[in-house]
């Protein structure tokens, strides 16, 4: 009897309890934890780049002084670099690039043009989420012309210091986007444009935006 009874109370209770399982409202299944992703920085990358540059002229053409003064102009270009993540919040790299500019100068006697620039650069700096915010120098090499009414032309490539900063943020895992500033100091220095003797040099400031392809 005892037996027939807790054998029926059991069938009883589940069977209430499945009909008031079937009236209860669905809810969704919890969301799993789904962490921010973390980036990492290490590995080579290649990309271009476009912006603009700003050039204070210090330059002397023989007999009339000139061109000084500012002058701006585009530039436009591509870099490659390598990175590597020293740990979770810092990391270091190298990155060259060349880009072609349009910065002239002109005066009665002649023109004076800064047309294409390359850097060799380190950097460095701190990382966070999908962020790098860096510090950047090295050298920098532009090449200049000049030219000289009565005299002729000529052209030479200088090295010089640069330096900046700038931010990049991954897009995903394999693309990123960056904007930069650097100081590219081209110094004062003279060079044969046909018979005559030029001096020339500028204080640029260049602001670019470059998007990169990681390996």
């Amino acid at each position: 009897m005892l037996k027939q009874f807790f054998l029926s109370s059991t069938l009883m209770i589940s069977a209430v309890g499945a009909g008031f399982a079937a009236d209860l409202p669905a809810y969704p299944a919890p969301a799993m934890y789904d962490p921010v992703p973390v980036y990492n920085w290490t590995g080579f990358y290649v990309g271009g780049l476009i912006g603009g540059v700003n050039a204070d002229f210090k330059n002397n053409i023989p007999a009339n002084p000139g061109p000084t003064g500012d002058a701006g102009g585009f530039t436009i270009g591509a870099q490659v670099g390598y990175n590597h993540q020293l740990n979770s919040n810092w990391a270091i790299g190298a990155e060259a690039d060349i880009s072609f500019q349009d910065i002239e100068g002109s005066s009665s006697r002649g023109s004076f043009e800064e047309d294409w620039m390359g850097t060799i650069r380190l950097r460095g700096g701190y990382t966070f989420s999908r962020y790098f915010v860096y510090a950047t120098a090295g050298v920098a090499f532009t090449h200049r012309d000049a030219s000289v009414t009565g005299s002729g032309s000529g052209d030479d490539t200088i090295a010089g210091f640069t330096g900046g900063a700038g931010v990049e943020g991954k897009l995903n895992d394999r693309w990123s986007a960056k904007l930069e500033y650097l100081y590219v100091d081209v110094p004062d220095d003279s060079f044969s444009a046909g018979t005559a003797t030029v001096v020339g040099g500028s204080s640029n400031h260049v602001g670019r935006i470059g998007l990169n392809y990681h390996f």
